[in-house]
């Protein structure tokens, strides 16, 4: 991998990437947008309210954490720090229209890390 985040450009299958990481021992895995989320779901590894999406920003301000609500829908985690904004959220507009560098995805199904 070159880049911090999950490129389909570069990292070649989505799926291959995650072994990847996992078996690289890195953190959890990361996106830029829409499209890894979609592909996530489509490989059944995404579960609503187990799944939980972080937005990065790597900057002064907070991160912001939700929870998969389905497939169209991330709800606000609301935490002491690092909060999303409250309420439910289109997902495909928050991970595009969002000033965060990056997003991070937890607990996914253990079959996203198993060849």
């Amino acid at each position: 991998m070159r880049a911090t985040y999950y490129r389909g450009s570069i990292d070649g299958d989505i799926k291959k990437y995650l072994i990847e990481i996992h078996e690289n021992g890195s953190v959890c895995p990361t996106f830029v947008g829409y499209e890894p989320f979609k592909q996530l779901w489509d490989l059944g590894v995404v579960h609503p309210e187990i799944t939980s999406i972080r937005l990065m920003f790597n900057y002064s301000r907070g991160d912001e954490h939700y929870i998969v609500a389905d497939e169209k829908h991330l709800e606000c985690i609301l935490l002491k720090a690092h909060s999303g904004k409250e309420g439910l959220h289109n997902t495909k507009e928050l991970l595009t229209k969002t000033e965060a560098k990056y997003w991070e995805v937890d607990d996914l199904d253990p079959k996203a890390y198993r060849s």
